[in-house]
């Protein structure tokens, strides 16, 4: 008697779980990691730019960035940043307060995640024309990428700058190169620089003299000039519809 009522109760409760998975009210809950991964907040931010800064994502068309409407402009993977002849921008990474200074008629593609409530993010730009100077702050478990059509640039914190046809120079810190289609890799320190072949396969490296280096770090200061960092709080919605805050640590001009 025993065994049937157990069959019994199995069947009810085969033919319950049945019915609650084939209705239309039957939302189950994800796993946890995948909860998580749900989660996506801005890769980053426009803190600031001049004269116009031009936007592309999945969802718009080219749009111009206002300056009266459009500063602390979201970035989200995928998203395109461009500028024109006279264009300047400063933009945020909201992870770590990573800083990108990026010069005129430039092209970049920002890519990768960032987790809700926490500093591990996968980040990549794609350099397709111009020059940017990046200032990375150090990441613990994320990575930060810069690409052209010729190389990576793998960095954990430094400042660096990198120009679309390949050439990299360091500022500060380590850089490790790697030429996209032979896969060569070396690191670059403090003052150095390397460049790329046109093929991808070949790396020259060596050290920049003073003067060279100063060539190549000038205009940058464009969109930091007399600025004194703050703190905002940024809000977005989730994938789940859910609003969040995260603060961004950013630059605004000084008095």
């Amino acid at each position: 008697m025993k065994t049937i009522r157990s069959i019994a109760v199995s069947l009810i409760l085969v033919v319950v779980c049945s019915a609650m998975l084939g209705s239309d009210g039957y939302d189950p809950i994800p796993p946890v990691s995948e909860q998580i991964s749900q989660q996506v907040r801005p890769l980053a931010v426009v803190r600031r730019f001049k004269p116009k800064v031009y936007l592309t994502n999945k969802e718009t068309k080219e749009r111009t960035l206002d300056l009266s409407e459009d500063l602390g402009e979201s970035l989200y993977s995928g998203d395109t940043l461009s500028t024109n002849k006279d264009g300047y921008a400063l933009v945020i990474f909201t992870a770590d307060g990573t800083v990108a200074k990026v010069k005129p008629e430039s092209m970049l593609i920002v890519s990768g995640e960032t987790l809700a409530d926490s500093k591990i993010s996968k980040r990549r730009i794609d350099m397709e024309k111009g020059e940017a100077r990046f200032e990375v702050e150090p990441i613990g478990s994320g990575t930060f990428e810069v690409a052209t059509s010729r190389s990576v640039a793998s960095v954990k914190g430094t400042d660096f700058g990198t120009k679309a046809y390949g050439y990299i120079w360091v500022n500060e810190g380590q850089v490790d190169v790697t030429a996209l289609n032979s896969g060569q890799t070396i690191s670059l320190y403090e003052q150095m620089y390397a460049q790329v072949d046109q093929d991808g396969n070949n790396i020259q490296s060596g050290t920049l003299s003073e003067n060279d280096k100063e060539g190549l770090n000038e205009g940058y200061d464009e969109m930091d000039e007399e600025l004194i960092e703050k703190t905002i709080k940024v809000r977005f919605r989730d994938a789940n519809g859910q609003i969040r805050e995260i603060e961004v640590n950013i630059f605004e001009k000084g008095n």
